[in-house]
């Protein structure tokens, strides 16, 4: 799963410190489990909104002028999750506890943290400008 983010950040260190506050053992856990999770769904686009998250948790100072871009980008990526939590809710339907129904979950529960991700982005936008 080698993605490469094309924003560059301006602070560096401020983000770096973050990552340093937060305990090591536990972001390196967080990452393994995407990793887990890139192998479950075999979805390039969640492995991409997986890099970005991954990315924002090393370096959070997005500049201004390249988060809409990257707000596009995650918007497309979430309205996609949410038509495949549909199909895997409608078409794909199954019983509780299958590979199709924990599919469903996955893309409903990323879509909506991607919403709320945009979001945070959007005041990035708003109140750096």
């Amino acid at each position: 799963m080698d993605i490469r983010l094309d924003y560059s950040l301006t602070n560096g260190t401020k983000g770096l410190k973050m990552a340093e506050d937060k305990n090591t053992l536990q972001l390196i856990s967080d990452i393994t489990e995407f990793n887990d999770l890139h192998e479950y769904m075999q979805d390039e686009h969640l492995d991409k909104a997986l890099a970005i998250v991954v990315k924002l948790l090393m370096t959070p100072d997005v500049p201004s002028a390249k988060a809409p871009m990257l707000i596009m980008e995650l918007q497309a990526m979430s309205t996609k999750f949410a038509v495949m939590s549909s199909v895997y809710s409608t078409i794909a339907k199954d019983k509780a506890g299958t590979i199709n129904n924990n599919k469903k979950n996955v893309y409903y529960s990323v879509k909506e943290s991607i919403d709320k991700l945009v979001d945070a982005l959007k005041y990035v936008v708003r109140y750096n400008s």
